[in-house]
């Protein structure tokens, strides 16, 4: 089972890969604020990227959930939480002179991916990348509009 914090991890080292400068990343399993922040210049282009990240069972041993993965209305639930994350990321005041990306970060299993492919029309029309990720890092990223 991926932890939340595994989740942001592997896809800390993949925009690391690809050039980019992690400003912030959430370090433990409570919630403060975005999971990642992260930049890129490149061409006289100033990039910002803002990724929302879940895992698939609890981060808390105290919970039910702990270990176990989370049901397929849990597994929608966060979804929907990532996306109304993501949209208040889209709505705030941006930087002058700054190209903006934001993304999910998900774990690559089925339920993950049937409730994507429902949507997929509406990521890609909001651009909104989704990064896949297993235990061996990420698997897939599916970007819409997403130029690196």
């Amino acid at each position: 089972m991926l932890y939340e914090l595994e989740v942001i991890d592997m896809v800390c080292d993949e925009l690391e890969k690809q050039g980019y400068i992690i400003v912030s990343r959430k370090n433990q399993p409570i919630h403060n604020g975005k999971d990642i922040i992260a930049k890129k210049v490149e061409s006289g282009v100033n990039r910002m990227v803002y990724i929302e990240a879940i895992g698939e069972t609890s981060s808390f041993s105290n919970t039910k959930r702990y270990g176990k993965p989370f049901d397929r209305s849990q597994v929608k639930i966060h979804l929907s939480e990532l996306l109304f994350a993501v949209a208040e990321i889209l709505s705030m005041k941006k930087i002058e002179n700054f190209h903006y990306k934001v993304g999910i970060a998900i774990p690559d299993n089925k339920d993950h991916r049937e409730y994507i492919s429902n949507i997929q029309g509406f990521l890609d029309l909001a651009g909104i990348a989704v990064f896949f990720v297993k235990k061996e890092g990420v698997t897939k990223i599916d970007n819409g509009r997403w130029d690196w």
